[in-house]
């Protein structure tokens, strides 16, 4: 309701009823507790019939960040009135198949027989990954997991994964750090851009400071930068194809 109310400027029962798949009733009931308790965020609007809300002057989110991420993740996708296109694409091919094995070997703990291809053995190599966790990155899905053949803790295209078994489990992984660990990275704008052209950087992507911190697990870190565009060397990596610079990589003490 506060991405509606800030980012639409007009909540009705109709709105919320589109987004939340619930009843009329139900819908009235939601916006009537939020008004309740916060009073001072909401009012109604006069003409054009009732059940029409606004921001009010005083509006101050209570339970969300007013980011335009936030409101093309959540909101957008219900609100009829507005055209979105996205330029991302997902090149991920996987059978359903191996893609449920690797589904119950997460659920259920257990560990996957796989052959996996990669440009070093594009034929396919026998390997036991233990799956962590799901990463889009780069175009494409990745499964990040443990694997026994390389002994690490390692990034996993699923297209490339030829067969998929889920297998009892006999060995337990160790604890993958770069995963657990957070780190923030610091960025700036790029040293090789005009003072004009950093402060333009500056304003549209850090709220006119001079640097910004984005949190990322350690282990994607790489994907991190690659999606942002960010230079590690400004000299090899000039703009305009990098406007944004890795000033350095802190230890974040952040959860």
């Amino acid at each position: 309701m506060e991405l509606v109310l800030g980012f639409e400027g007009l909540l009705t029962n109709e709105r919320l009823r589109r987004h939340l798949g619930v009843t009329n009733v139900s819908a009235s009931r939601l916006i009537g507790a939020y008004r309740e308790m916060h009073p001072r965020n909401i009012q109604s609007m006069s003409g054009d019939g009732r059940g029409r809300y606004c921001p009010s002057s005083d509006f101050s989110p209570q339970f969300t960040e007013l980011t335009t991420e936030a409101y093309f993740r959540v909101a957008a996708p219900s609100c009829q009135d507005l055209a979105v296109e996205y330029v991302a694409h997902d090149f991920t091919a996987i059978e359903p198949a191996h893609f449920r094995e690797i589904q119950k070997a997460l659920r259920e703990s257990a560990a996957l027989q796989v052959v996996y291809r990669s440009m070093t053995h594009p034929k396919g190599v026998a390997r036991v990954l233990h799956p962590k966790a799901f990463v889009f990155a780069s175009r494409r899905w990745h499964l990040r997991a443990f694997d026994e053949h390389s002994d690490e803790h390692r990034d996993f295209n699923l297209a490339r994964l030829s067969r998929a078994e889920c297998v009892t489990i006999e060995r337990v992984p160790p604890a993958d750090i770069d995963w657990d660990k957070f780190v923030d990275l610091v960025l700036c704008p790029h040293p090789q851009l005009s003072a004009d052209q950093q402060m333009l950087i500056r304003d549209e992507l850090m709220q006119g400071a001079a640097a910004r911190r984005v949190r990322v697990r350690k282990a994607l870190v790489r994907y991190a930068l690659a999606e942002l565009a960010v230079a590690q060397d400004a000299e090899q990596q000039p703009p305009p194809d990098f406007q944004l610079y890795l000033q350095r990589i802190d230890e974040s003490d952040r959860g």
